[in-house]
């Protein structure tokens, strides 16, 4: 490998994002990729709901095997494979010509991909405690920068020779990923050495029992709702905007890097001086009911404008949420280390991913398209119940 000015915290930022932007790229294209697939009468939404479903199984089930095989051989034979496994199964998305290929194709993406684990071990190896938080906040925004300019980027470039080209696009960039990383990307392990990390927490025995747990209980309860109820929204939003409003792929774009815009902002500006004047448990009353207040007004307004304002409001309020919720479980997490428990905090998201896509595709195709927001908004409203009840907990250290 060359040497180059980068650290290894550089090259780890550079080589996620480039590979997380390809993957913002296919984002708001899928539902009307997935169309040209489907039958006149075909439920979409169930569809949908079940190729984003097995994509987040997969992950979950996956994200513990690659983090114990990294502990073994290294952490970068793991992200290596996972950038030319990707790369692989983007092409093979993007030449599909019938509906299970397009499922093979995302079922193998969510097992390459199953890689935040490996990731995070890698910062893990090559900070020490005083820079952890840091570099663990560098991947946090190597995720957010693509998931704000991929949606945008993908939706535009469908105007330059349709769907297919975002795809295509997508697996340059998780090339381009393994190209940087082949070249940079030195092991953070070194010879002989095997680490051991704990991965109990994605055993769903695990998850029910942390449920008990008399300080975080509450917290992951309310950030499974949280979680289910933004992967419920996710799954149907292009949808929803395209049958309500006629958005096509670009448009739908343009909204999503605004609510990943909204989102970077109040997390990555405001939220330390939120978080200091009103504390973590009042921000999070206060986000889980403007979350709420978001998801009911979604479906009911006709005017697209206020639909966009709805949206930005829920970019606002979960970027409040999210850290205000990471930062509780970090401060109250006990000997077994703040990692472990961030993890298993991780873990109700995952679930709350596998599941939110099933509750959204059915309600959209045999209820109505604005039901899974509406009924997330209730989900919602029984988070903000809970926050109230987490307000109150004196065992919680804020």
């Amino acid at each position: 490998m060359k040497k180059t000015g980068l650290t290894p915290l550089s090259v780890i930022f550079l080589v996620i994002f480039i590979d997380l932007l390809g993957f913002g790229l296919i984002i708001p294209i899928i539902p009307f990729y997935l169309e040209q697939f489907l039958e006149k009468g075909d439920n979409v939404g169930q569809v949908m709901a079940m190729m984003i479903t097995v994509y987040s199984l997969m992950q979950f089930i996956f994200a513990p095997i690659w983090g114990r095989v990294s502990d073994r051989i290294g952490r970068r034979p793991i992200i290596l494979m996972s950038l030319l496994g990707t790369m692989l199964t983007h092409i093979w998305f993007a030449l599909s010509t019938e509906l299970w290929m397009l499922f093979a194709s995302r079922i193998l993406t969510g097992i390459f991909a199953a890689t935040v684990p490996t990731a995070s071990a890698y910062i893990s190896d090559v900070t020490d405690h005083s820079n952890r938080a840091k570099g663990m906040g560098m991947v946090g925004a190597a995720f957010g920068l693509g998931f704000i300019l991929g949606p945008a980027a993908g939706g535009i470039l469908t105007e330059f020779g349709g769907f297919r080209v975002p795809l295509f696009s997508a697996a340059i960039l998780s090339f381009s990923a393994f190209i940087v990383a082949w070249f940079t990307l030195k092991e953070s392990l070194k010879p002989g050495e095997h680490k051991h990390s704990d991965f109990s927490r994605y055993r769903l025995v695990t998850l029910f029992k942390a449920l008990k747990n008399p300080r975080l209980g509450l917290l992951f309860t309310i950030f499974f709702l949280v979680s289910l109820s933004f992967a419920n929204m996710e799954t149907i939003f292009a949808l929803f905007a395209e049958r309500k409003f006629g958005f096509d792929a670009r448009q739908a774009g343009y909204v999503f890097g605004f609510i990943g815009v909204c989102s970077a902002l109040i997390q990555g500006v405001f939220i330390g001086k939120l978080s200091a004047r009103f504390g973590e448990k009042r921000l999070i009353m206060a986000a889980t009911l403007l979350l709420a207040t978001a998801f009911f007004i979604m479906p009911v307004f006709d005017n697209v404008w206020l639909f966009v304002g709805a949206a930005g409001l829920m970019a606002v309020s979960l970027g409040m949420h999210n850290p205000s919720v990471m930062s509780l479980v970090s401060k109250n997490a006990d000997d077994a280390g703040t990692g472990g428990v961030l993890g298993l905090n991780q873990s109700f998201s995952a679930m709350g991913r596998v599941l939110g896509p099933l509750w959204a595709g059915f309600f959209f195709d045999h209820v109505g398209i604005g039901f899974p927001l509406t009924s997330a908004g209730f989900l919602l409203l029984l988070a903000f119940a809970l926050s109230f009840k987490l307000r109150r907990n004196s065992k919680l250290v804020e």
